[in-house]
């Protein structure tokens, strides 16, 4: 499915990404609208959507629409925005080091099932210059792979575990996906794998994972098969995290960077 032609979709790669003209948040979006949204999202998997002033209330309820909204649990750097505990505030202060989120490649909330479909961000303060996001589409690294390595893949689950590689599996902040998802209208094999996330896969130890976990990231993380948005304050960027990794850039210093994000699980 393809967007309406309301809606005009300017590609930022031939793999992945598209900025969307015509298009505006305010107030509670239309069938249509979110029709509109869902078929940009099939096809580009990652959407931008210039000047845009949403309220952390107003990207709550846009968000819902997607699905059910992820109440992120008590963590170090984690902030809410207006009390409201479905979003998220992705600050760095200027005499800041931490980036929520920045360290490396990966999908948010894949250590729960149902996972997250759906990430929204919206962009309120943004330093001069850095702290972009880069994406990388796991579909276009699935294609990539010789046919002998798409055998293996389909074959794998991963354990992704919210206290991440090296530690323990948790119990309640712990699932097993497979390493292969189709996408529900193109029918498109895409890679499922979080580094940030993943321990080991299934039937297999964490030292004889690991091998095949790196390289599974490096693959799908060539620069061939990403894009980078270069933030401004009123953007909002939704991405499909069934498909996509991304990696918050902290490459800035002296500056203020806020963003609010909210994420919708799939369904049940």
């Amino acid at each position: 499915m393809s967007p309406s032609p309301s809606i005009t979709a300017r590609p930022l790669t031939p793999q992945l990404g598209a900025v969307l003209d015509g298009v505006a948040l305010s107030g509670a979006p239309s069938a249509k609208l979110l029709a509109d949204l869902q078929g940009a999202l099939d096809s580009h998997l990652v959407v931008v959507i210039e000047d845009q002033s949403l309220s952390p209330a107003d990207l709550r309820d846009l968000t819902a629409c997607f699905g059910p909204l992820f109440l992120h649990h008590a963590d170090e750097g984690v902030l809410r925005a207006d009390g409201l505990p479905e979003v998220l505030e992705m600050r760095k202060e200027p005499d800041g080091e931490r980036l929520f989120g920045g360290s490396d490649w990966h999908a948010d909330v894949t250590f729960r099932d149902p996972a997250a479909l759906y990430s929204v961000l919206h962009a309120l303060i943004i330093p001069p210059v850095g702290g972009d996001t880069a994406f990388a589409n796991t579909i276009a690294a699935f294609d990539a792979l010789s046919d002998g390595m798409q055998r293996l893949a389909r074959g794998l689950r991963a354990v992704h575990s919210y206290e991440g590689p090296g530690r323990p599996d948790t119990p309640g902040e712990t699932a097993i996906h497979p390493l292969v998802r189709r996408h529900q209208v193109s029918g498109a094999e895409g890679l499922y794998l979080n580094a940030m996330f993943a321990t080991r896969f299934e039937g297999f130890t964490a030292a004889e994972s690991r091998p095949l976990i790196d390289f599974f990231t490096r693959h799908m993380t060539r620069p061939e098969f990403t894009c980078r948005i270069g933030w401004r304050p009123g953007q909002v960027v939704i991405w499909d995290n069934r498909f996509t990794l991304h990696y918050p850039i902290n490459d800035f210093t002296g500056a203020r960077r806020l963003l609010l994000r909210c994420t919708a699980l799939e369904a049940a």
